[in-house]
């Protein structure tokens, strides 16, 4: 059986912008096959996209020609409706090869949200928010006295749920210093509280709720690959559950999708536009 730190290389410091090269080619491949399938969640993808790629190539220790080897490190992406952003990285180290473009149909194991039981590389099936946090903290205890860890990335929309946060009082309670949060802190979500810029984030003094329930809380930039890397490397000496903040731009890395988070939550695009997205002549 793989040994699961020897599988994926491990990028360093010197090595981070290779990482940012990366993430600009898996963030064309995503407005291509969401254009190709119709549409999808493109803000959150590509708000969370570079914590996912930051976490399975600076952190994890997964194996993908073993999916579910006993030693991995645990994630789950509880903000299920970004999944693209996982299937991208995911299809990138080698954990399948059907295409992006096949995402969401019904012959397909690309689903909307993200299946354990059709996909290899999904650890729990998410989409039902509130949800990861909570099925994280039993992978963490059950895994108590063993040195992998359990990693939960959530939105902050989601941290609305009360499921989340009866959750962290309890990790906070067990100490279950194997669990680590990360929230994709990009300021909108879909249905709720107003959504227009300047608006009061979804969670306000979230940082200030996250210590007063007892855990470890860092703030982050999103999509900085240094920073990221740092973080992570902090959180996994903390002698109590973790949670980092990541502010993050929702639709990075295209200008269109940027100025219009609220549209593009969930959205079609025509071909003119797509054009714009993929920096194509008119």
């Amino acid at each position: 059986m793989a040994v699961v730190s020897d599988v994926i290389p491990r990028i360093q410091s010197g090595g981070l912008q290779s990482l940012e090269a990366e993430a600009r080619a898996l963030r064309l491949e995503i407005v291509s096959a969401f254009f190709a399938c119709g549409g999808g969640h493109y803000g959150g993808a590509l708000s969370v996209l570079d914590i996912v790629l930051a976490l399975y190539r600076t952190t994890l220790r997964v194996a993908p020609m073993c999916p579910d080897h006993p030693d991995r490190d645990r994630f789950i992406l509880s903000k299920g409706h970004s999944a693209m952003a996982l299937y991208a990285v995911l299809r990138r180290l080698g954990y399948f090869d059907e295409p992006l473009s096949r995402y969401g149909r019904i012959d397909s194991a690309l689903e909307g949200h993200p299946d354990m039981t059709v996909l290899p590389g999904i650890d729990f099936s998410t989409g039902s928010l509130g949800q990861g946090l909570s099925v994280g903290l039993g992978m963490a205890m059950a895994l108590k006295g063993t040195d992998r860890h359990v990693w939960v990335i959530l939105g902050d929309g989601e941290c609305q749920e009360g499921q989340v946060w009866e959750s962290a009082m309890l990790a906070a309670r067990l100490n279950t210093n194997r669990l680590h949060a990360v929230i994709d802190c990009n300021g909108y979500q879909e249905w709720g509280w107003t959504q227009q810029p300047g608006a009061p984030p979804p969670v306000p003094l979230l940082r200030e709720k996250w210590e007063a329930f007892g855990w470890n809380t860092m703030y982050v930039d999103g999509h900085d690959y240094g920073a990221l890397s740092t973080t992570f490397r902090t959180a996994l000496a903390a002698r109590q559950p973790t949670v980092i903040l990541a502010k993050t731009i929702k639709g990075r890395g295209f200008p269109l999708i940027e100025q219009d988070p609220v549209r593009f939550h969930c959205t079609t695009v025509d071909e003119g536009e797509q054009a714009i997205l993929l920096g194509l002549p008119k």
